[in-house]
């Protein structure tokens, strides 16, 4: 096994292996996550770029070209989020795999020009690494090809446009774009011995000197064009505090690299320190000033700033640095290194100067130098003028038409007779095709418009002569002055004299010249006259200059459509505007009338209108020169107004909807007059909920009059009308509870007027015309006293703590009319408070006195079509019936929340009560109707139907259980004939039996005849349980064996001897049936079931003496019979019923004696 293992090629196989199976899952993943890009969310697409950049360019890199278009086709996406995550992907690419840049870079270029700012700063960002690894990529390439070429172009463009971008609008690009170019001038420089080191730093140094693409020179030269421009930037007066922090500290970096740069640095933060920009804040300079010293700081202790050493430090000083804080900060040297320093210091200035003196003298001799025309140059774009209009000429030429116009147009122009030029240069056209004559004619045209320096040749002249140096051949003259001949000294004295002959000449003439215009100048001054208008004109009449300006007005006003065509439609509406607003009530009258014509179109020239008047009125621009008497305000108000009004009366009902709310929302101020006439819009039954909607957002959208509009939809709260009462105590809550605003003036009035209801008369505060209740009344109406709550209780649910104790206390002092009112009205707040509110359940736990109505009302409203009532809310009424309040009543809404002992225990009393409020409980008990249909209870109809049979008659009255159970038997659609089975086989097993029983079972039969065999069974189970010893239960026995008779019949003969004469002598109608069942018995043959002799004798009526030994005749008197215990826990119920005394039970008649030896029936030994 170590032989194999230890063969190289097996390793090589199997690490191979791996690496493939580990690239296939990687494609998998992305293949999958590529397609969900197709149809992801943004943030999803953001989520899986993320994931395909971690896997391909973090463990799989070779995937990258493989899956690169899939993620750049995303560049186009329009989430603006997605195209930054492209540009990480992309910036994440050159890092890994940077020979693709040739496939990415267009991206980069494209993504630049983006629409959104944040995109072009993540970009600006990526292009820092991007540039520089493309750089060091290029420079790595032999022989470079054209995707390379193509690639540093494209880089060359990014560049390019990063640096224009130095100006761009948004400070974030620009600060973004200084740190690009913060990078591009330290790649492009050389570094030296005191530049700081960083791993992976790149320089001009590593640029080969083979490469084809760029050369050293030129990127040197451009770096430093870049760092004047950063330069440049720094010194600007306009320049944001945010772009000049993050410039010092660029230009700071590219020093501490660069130590060639430092002196251009250092002066460049010398001049900031002197001249801080003017447009800074108080605030932005200390930060300046701050960020400065901390460069300042960092550039000390480089070695490289040596030489600039005292030029820092006072800086430092300058800027608030201790002594000991700048000599901590200067590098440590020995004393050979600082010599050194000192002497390259004395070399650079030396070189310095002996620079600035060549540049001196260059300068100088560039001065003394003499220059002449350049004929040579002039002559040549002569030739090139010419060409340019022959060619012209030729074109036109062509055309036989322009020939015959042009003959035409000079024809009258020739002189009589010919010029000696024209003869002296005209040759004879001989044999000349058109072609040859049309070019002949073109060069000659063509000469002399260059002569004049007219036609399109006339563009390839030089704005001024061409100059050049004048040439001065050298003349080596080896005589001395003592060998110069005299002749040639006379010579030059006489050509010296002719020149200056000449110019005296030329000047002489140039002053007579000038003397002689001079002259001319003041003759034609003595001759002008000033031209007054008022002296060679009359004046208009008023009514026609008002004509004349009404028409020009009109004209201005008509001439819409054309200003639109034209572009110019936003100069005309200022025209407009100014006139209207400075030019007396005739044009501003009409202007409005062409205004009101068509609102809806011209509403932004109404606006421009209104916003010019307010300009005028707060002094922000010119002041109008009409005179009036009127106040500052007029012409606004009047304005604001009469928009108002027109739009109301032209405008059909949506377009007025529309444009009032612009003008109330946009109009600069709002007069009161404006106010109240949006009051009276609002009465309108069409405009009043788009009214107060716009009084509501009119409260938060203008602070300033906030107190007003809020007072309005107070008001409007208070009105007589439902649905404007209604709107505004909606509009007052989103004030309220959403916006905060003026909740304490709210409260104010809500609580003022809830407390109108303690008075015995509505008081006169609640009558006003702004009401709509103009006439006071004596008494409290219904209506009236809703109004006076109606506020308080639309805001009970959200401070409850203030308003439900303000409530509580107000029911208790008010008349019970008013209270039953207030009961009516708290459904809505109730329900919307909810059964978790601390404060409601606070207020059901202590129940103040006389709050128990107004409690028993929150708790029924608490309880409504829910299935089963809160535990906390029965908790407490629980607690409440038990300590507080003994009232049943208080018990009925939360009974689906009790248990069975609980229902059983509270059903005497509950039954007891009102037959309104007992039909309400066996509504709720049977979940009877739809607002109890949806309750659960913990008994069933059955367990009802059986509990209300064995209800102690001591306890309860009888009649009070009989109409109980009748209300549950008139309930067919539960009690059906099952369920009276149930009921029924239940109750013959209670002993003592039931009272109600056969009553009970009775009705049974009568609602289900088919219930007779199962009654029939029954009997005999009472029988055997002597029914007869009970008085009530043994009359409802007979009476059901009379309904079932003759079927019954054989039920009488189970009956012991004493009992049937009993049963014949109260029930004389048996006799003849039972006689007639017993003569058809008698057929049979005897037999040990067969009727006895005193059974027969019983019936036929014979004198037969039955004995009865026990003295109470087989009955058992009331106070024996077994009852139950009653449950000592009672459960509270709420009601707003009144209850009912309780029925006195009747006397029980004695009982009729029976004999307890008689054998038993049939069956029963």
């Amino acid at each position: 096994m170590d032989s194999i293992i230890g063969r190289s090629q097996f390793v090589s196989e199997t690490a191979n292996l791996f690496t493939d199976e580990k690239t296939a899952t990687a494609r998998a993943k992305v293949v999958d996550w590529c397609n969900e890009l197709v149809i992801a969310s943004p943030s999803t697409k953001c989520e899986l770029l993320a994931k395909v950049q971690e896997t391909v360019l973090g463990s799989c890199a070779e995937l990258a070209e493989e899956f690169l278009e899939s993620v750049l086709s995303l560049a186009h996406d329009s989430n603006m989020e997605v195209r930054k995550q492209v540009v990480a992907f992309v910036e994440q690419v050159c890092k890994v795999k940077v020979e693709l840049l040739p496939h990415v870079i267009n991206v980069v270029s494209m993504l630049l020009r983006d629409n959104s700012a944040q995109v072009i700063k993540r970009v600006i960002q990526a292009c820092g690494s991007i540039y520089k690894n493309g750089l060091q990529y290029l420079c790595s390439l032999m022989e470079p090809g054209d995707s390379a070429e193509q690639a540093w172009n494209i880089l060359s463009l990014i560049k390019a446009q990063i640096l224009d971008m130095i100006d761009n609008e948004n400070d974030g690009i620009r600060t973004n774009a200084i740190k690009f170019l913060e990078g591009v001038v330290v790649l492009q420089s050389f570094a030296d011995e005191d530049s700081l080191k960083r791993d992976g730093d790149f320089s001009l140094a590593d640029v080969p000197d083979h490469c084809t693409l760029f050369r050293r020179e030129k990127l040197q030269e451009e770096g430093n064009n870049i760092l004047d421009i950063l330069l440049q930037f720094h010194g600007t007066t306009h320049i944001s505090s945010v772009n000049l922090i993050a410039c010092t500290s660029s230009l700071c970096t590219i020093a501490k690299m660069r130590p060639i740069f430092m002196g251009a640095v250092v002066e460049a933060f010398k001049q900031l320190n002197a001249n801080l920009p003017p447009t800074l804040t108080d605030s932005q300079v200390s930060s300046v000033r701050k960020s400065l010293k901390m460069q300042l700081q960092t550039l000390l202790k480089n070695r490289g700033a040596f030489e600039f050493a005292s030029t820092i430090r006072g800086m430092l000083v300058d800027l608030g640095s201790s002594t000991n804080e700048i000599q901590k900060l200067i590098p440590k040297m020995d004393k050979q290194e600082m010599a050194r320093r000192q002497k390259r210091i004395l070399e650079n200035a030396a070189q310095s100067l002996a620079k600035r003196a060549r540049l001196a003298c260059e300068q100088q001799d560039q001065q003394q130098r003499e220059m002449e025309l350049d004929t040579e140059e002039l002559e040549r774009q002569k030739q090139k003028s010419t060409r340019v209009n022959e060619k012209f000429l030729a074109e036109h030429f062509r055309n036989p038409e322009t020939v015959v116009t042009l003959v035409l147009e000079f024809l009258p122009s020739l002189p009589t007779e010919v010029p000696q030029k024209f003869l002296q240069e005209y040759t004879p056209i001989r044999e000349m095709s058109i072609q040859q004559q049309v070019t002949n004619i073109s060069r000659f045209f063509g000469e002399q418009l260059s002569e004049k320096r007219l036609g399109p040749g006339a563009a390839t002249f030089s704005r001024e002569p061409p100059m050049r140096v004048k040439k001065v051949q050298a003349i080596e003259s080896t005589l001395t002055a003592m060998e110069v001949d005299e002749d040639a000294v006379q010579k030059l004295s006489e050509e010296e004299f002719q020149r200056k002959e000449e110019a005296t000449k030329k000047l002489r003439e140039t002053m007579e010249r000038a003397k002689g215009e001079q002259t001319v100048i003041e003759k034609m001054k003595e001759r002008a006259k000033t031209l007054k208008l008022q002296e060679i004109t009359k004046p208009l009449p008023r009514n026609l200059k008002e004509k004349f300006l009404t028409d020009a007005v009109r004209r201005i006003l008509n001439s819409e459509r054309q200003c639109i065509k034209g572009g110019v439609s936003s100069k005309r509406r200022k025209l407009v505007t100014v006139i209207a607003a400075t030019f007396p009530d005739n044009v501003r009258y009409g202007i409005m009338e062409f205004i009101l014509e068509d609102i809806k179109q011209r509403i932004d020239l109404a606006f421009s209108w209104l916003f010019e008047e307010y300009s005028l009125l707060q002094g922000f621009t010119r002041h109008t020169y009409v005179k009036t008497e009127n106040r500052p305000d007029h012409a606004y108000n009047e304005l604001l107004n009469k928009l108002i009004f027109g739009i109301g009366e032209r405008c059909d009902h949506k377009d007025k909807i529309i444009l009032i709310r612009r003008v109330y929302l946009e109009a600069p101020i709002l007069p009161e007059v404006s106010i109240g006439h949006l009051v009276q819009l609002s009465l309108d039954d069409e405009f009043s909920q788009h009214g107060l909607e716009l009084i509501k957002d009119l409260a938060v959208l203008r602070p300033p009059r906030k107190n007003r509009f809020v007072r309005v939809l107070l008001n409007f709260s208070v009105h007589e009308r439902l649905d404007l009462r209604d709107l505004a105590q909606a509009h007052l809550v989103s004030l309220y509870h959403v916006h905060k605003i003026l909740p304490a003036r709210i409260d104010e009035f809500a609580l003022e007027w809830l407390k109108f209801i303690e008075q015995e008369s509505p008081p006169a505060a609640v009558f006003s015309q702004d009401f709509g209740r103009p006439t006071e009344e004596p008494d409290w109406r219904e209506d009236t006293t809703k109004v006076c709550f109606g506020l308080a209780f639309t805001l009970l649910p959200y401070k409850p703590e203030v308003y439900l104790q303000q409530i509580c206390q107000v029911f208790v002092s008010t008349s019970a009319e008013l209270k039953r009112t207030i009961l009516r009205s708290l459904d809505i707040p109730i329900k919307k408070m909810g059964v978790e509110s601390p404060t409601l359940l606070q207020l059901i736990e202590d129940c103040p006195k006389g709050m128990e109505t107004l409690v028993i009302r929150i708790i029924y409203i608490l309880t409504e079509r829910v299935p089963s009532p809160h535990e906390e809310l029965v908790r407490r009424v629980r607690d409440l019936y038990q300590n507080k309040v003994k009232d049943v009543r208080v018990m009925i809404p939360v009974l689906s929340g009790l248990t069975r002992s609980e229902l059983i225990s509270v059903l005497p009393k509950l039954i007891k009560l009102n037959p309104a409020v007992v039909k309400e409980v066996f509504n709720r008990l049977l979940g009877i109707g739809a607002e109890f249909a949806h309750q659960t209870m913990a008994m069933t109809p059955t367990d009802i139907l059986v509990a209300l049979h064995t209800i102690d008659t001591s306890v309860c009255d009888i009649k009070a259980i009989v109409k109980a159970t009748s209300l549950c038997l008139a309930e067919r659609d539960l009690y059906t004939q099952e369920v009276l089975m149930a009921v029924l086989q239940q109750l013959v097993e209670v002993t003592p039996l039931p009272t109600l029983m056969m009553r009970t079972t009775i009705q049974s039969l009568t609602l289900y005849p088919r219930l007779a065999n199962f009654v029939m069974n029954l009997l005999q189970r009472l029988i055997i349980k002597q029914v007869w010893r009970q008085k009530v239960i043994w009359e409802g026995f007979l009476k059901t064996v009379q309904r079932l008779k003759p079927q019954s019949m054989p039920i009488l003969l189970h009956l012991p001897p004493a009992q049937l004469v009993d049963a014949l002598q109260q029930c004389p109608d048996l006799r003849p049936a039972l006689s007639e069942y017993a003569e058809s018995m008698q057929d049979e043959p005897m037999n040990g079931s067969g009727i006895t002799q005193q059974v027969l004798d019983i019936i036929s009526g014979k004198s037969v003496d039955v004995f009865v030994t026990d003295e109470s005749g087989g009955y058992i008197s009331a106070e024996h019979i077994k009852k139950e215990a009653p449950d000592p826990s009672e459960i509270s119920v709420i009601s707003t019923v009144p209850v009912l005394t309780s029925l006195v039970p009747l006397p029980v008649p004695p009982p009729i004696g029976s004999d307890l030896n008689q054998p038993l029936p049939p069956g029963e030994d």
